[in-house]
């Protein structure tokens, strides 16, 4: 074959590849960007601040000893329901028996020892009253009469002394008395024993400033629980007592509990993520008003609580709602600004950088409008301004509406709750 006949059929070639790639490109550019679109709906929207934590009885008493001493029996095992007064442990009364029998001696013994300064109070008495008439008949001495009477002042000073030591002793005995009814502990409240951590024959403490004490067993209230959450700080502001919450256990995923805000901890834990950043939560309490059987205290769950609340309003789903574009084109010219580098430059909206829009559905083409948002809940957003029902709306592909631009030609591929 010639080389002329070769070139020519080459250019054939490449002239019928431009002409099927022109029109291949003018087909996909007259259909547009492809998106999905649906109508502006009222609906009810409610914003809520979703936070995790774990189940707690709203009532739980941690039992202790008001006294040092061994356990002598343990009357009731973990998980066992008790009433309030009903007797859980008995402590070795040895020590105490025998504390309560001297305090008692020692009272017997103070009661006789007033008795005996009252006799001789008695008897010094007399004698002064004796040395007094002898002394109006000059058959005594003054010194005899002033001796006399200190003696009986020195003995109405003890029987004062004596008095109060029985006082002392009534008081011993009776702390005595005390700490032997504390060797018999019972139930402050009615419950479910739900932790047991001692066990017969170990010593307990009592509790000090720097020593929390032996702690024997816990009772909680089973049918009054609480969810205790960890919530932001940047959401901890919108919550208030009395806010309305549902409230999801892990352990029952099908079932969803309700109650409301009783308790926003003031104080934040801090939590210490590596480095300088720190994270701080707020401890929220949530009364559960229909607690379900089965379930425990330490149960992890989740709570959405209620911080607000728009009925019937203009709605659209939340990714639709994006930035305002920026202009490229400026002047009448239609041409881009550029920087040094050539580059094109965005230009100012009329708005500020804040604004939001959505891109509304005019035939084949999508148009920008500016709008002012509302509460949300996860998937849909309330239009305050700007948008009216049933306008369709694009609400996506995310590449579409990341890459959308005022004017921009479309092409429609899911409809089912649009107008076309």
């Amino acid at each position: 074959m010639k080389k002329g006949a070769l070139i020519f059929i080459i250019l054939l070639v490449l002239v019928f590849l431009a002409l099927v790639a022109g029109k291949i490109i003018k087909t996909r550019m007259s259909s547009g960007t492809e998106v999905l679109v649906e109508k502006a709906q009222k609906r009810d929207i409610v914003e809520s601040v979703k936070a995790f934590g774990r189940l707690s009885p709203e009532v739980e008493v941690e039992i202790s000893s008001e006294i040092i001493g061994k356990i002598g029996e343990i009357l009731v095992e973990e998980g066992d329901t008790v009433e309030k007064s009903d007797t859980l442990i008995k402590l070795d009364k040895t020590r105490y028996l025998a504390g309560l029998s001297s305090a008692q001696a020692n009272l017997r013994s103070a009661r006789s020892q007033v008795e005996q300064v009252k006799a001789n109070l008695k008897q010094a008495e007399e004698n002064l009253n004796n040395i007094e008439t002898m002394y109006s008949k000059d058959l005594s001495s003054k010194n005899n009469l002033m001796a006399m009477q200190t003696e009986v002042d020195v003995l109405q000073s003890q029987l004062s002394s004596a008095r109060d030591g029985v006082e002392r002793a009534k008081a011993v005995l009776e702390e005595a008395r005390d700490d032997l009814r504390r060797t018999t502990i019972v139930a402050p409240v009615s419950g479910v024993v739900i932790d047991l951590n001692a066990e017969a024959g170990e010593n307990v403490i009592t509790g000090t400033m720097n020593n929390i004490g032996s702690r024997i067993m816990t009772i909680a209230q089973l049918n009054t629980m609480e969810a205790v959450v960890e919530v932001d700080e940047a959401d901890v502001v919108s919550l208030e007592k009395g806010q309305f919450a549902t409230v999801e256990i892990d352990a029952f995923p099908d079932t969803l509990l309700t109650g409301e805000v009783i308790k926003i901890a003031n104080t934040a834990n801090l939590q210490q993520i590596g480095g300088q950043e720190t994270i701080a939560n707020f401890e929220v309490k949530i009364a559960i008003s229909n607690p379900l059987t089965g379930i425990r205290p330490g149960m992890s769950c989740s709570a959405d609580i209620q911080v607000s609340k728009a009925d019937s309003v203009v709605s659209v789903p939340i990714q639709a709602v994006v930035a305002a574009r920026k202009e490229l084109k400026v002047g009448n010219d239609k041409k881009a600004k550029k920087d040094v580098w050539g580059r094109e430059m965005e230009t100012e909206t009329p708005g500020r950088d804040s604004d939001l829009a959505v891109f509304i559905v005019d035939g084949n083409t999508a148009n920008q409008r500016i709008v002012k948002t509302g509460i949300s809940d996860d998937r849909y957003i309330e239009i305050t301004d700007g948008l009216e029902v049933d306008e369709n709306i694009v609400i996506g592909r995310y590449q579409a509406l990341r890459d959308l631009q005022d004017g921009d030609e479309i092409k429609i591929i899911d409809s089912h709750r649009s107008s076309r």
